[in-house]
């Protein structure tokens, strides 16, 4: 458990200097709704801790307990070099396809929409959530079994890496293109990275529409691969202009929120849209 505290102290410590600098840069002032994004962020960090931490870990640690009670600590002398790569690539499969799904399943859709809707993209689209939302994600439950049988430490290498990949992913900065285009001879090193690891180019892609969009492909959290691998991979190598939803401005807050709890109609168009 100690272990799991100092990730917890590090992802939220690297969040909030992630945050700080995207505010300080004027990159969340800019953006079209910064209130209503800002309380979004707020509120799936909060129910991250509640929901996911509190009462999927609460259901997933009694679940492992009643079906293997007395094997606590059983895998512990694995290799951590053996149980790493097992939890990462199994935990970034497992969270692909639910991804995946999430854009070809109208209900999972309705869940998952809320982190799409968000009309300008910055880290803290990372923890814009629906409650649901957070409850289906294999980090927790993945967590509860690696945790009990004594693979903890590989369980939160995994999640700090993962961590850092998704911040970076999702920052308002193209520090990717920014490189490439600052040293040109590095080329070929990014065209081997970019169909490994999720870089903003592809990830960007993910969250806009439009020209050089790809809403519906580039899944995977950190291992690209997987999306080369099953053939929704879409490189841009090139900025987006338009993120989130066509009807993100006709969203009602509660129901992105809370679905299926709360249904909300979609609000009128706006002026501007019903002019155009």
């Amino acid at each position: 458990m100690e272990t799991m505290s100092w990730v917890g102290l590090i992802v939220i410590s690297v969040f909030f200097f992630a945050f700080a600098i995207e505010l300080v840069g004027g990159r969340i002032k800019s953006t079209q709704r910064p209130v209503r994004d800002a309380l979004f962020t707020l509120f799936g960090m909060m129910s991250q801790g509640i929901v996911a931490g509190s009462f999927v870990g609460a259901v997933a640690g009694a679940f492992v307990v009643v079906l293997w009670p007395s094997h606590a600590g059983a895998l512990s002398h694995i290799s951590f070099w053996i149980a790493f790569p097992l939890i990462f690539m199994g935990e970034e499969m497992l969270h692909y396809w639910i991804h995946r799904y999430a854009h070809e399943w109208r209900w999972m859709w309705k869940l998952h929409r809320t982190h799409h809707s968000a009309q300008n993209l910055n880290v803290g689209v990372v923890y814009r959530y629906n409650v649901f939302w957070v409850a289906i994600l294999p980090q927790t439950w993945v967590g509860a079994f690696a945790v009990y049988f004594g693979l903890g430490e590989a369980f939160a290498v995994a999640v700090l890496i993962t961590f850092f990949v998704n911040v970076l992913s999702h920052t308002s900065y193209r520090w990717d293109l920014a490189l490439r285009e600052k040293m040109p001879w590095s080329e070929p090193f990014w065209k081997v990275l970019e169909r490994i690891i999720t870089l903003p180019d592809t990830h960007h892609a993910h969250h806009s529409y439009g020209k050089s969009a790809h809403p519906n492909g580039n899944y995977a959290v950190t291992l690209f691969i997987y999306d080369v691998i099953f053939g929704t991979a879409k490189i841009p190598n090139q900025k987006q202009t338009v993120y989130g939803l066509p009807i993100s401005p006709r969203l009602h807050w509660a129901e992105e929120l809370f679905w299926p709890l709360v249904k909300k109609p979609l609000l009128p168009k706006p002026e501007s849209i019903k002019q155009s």
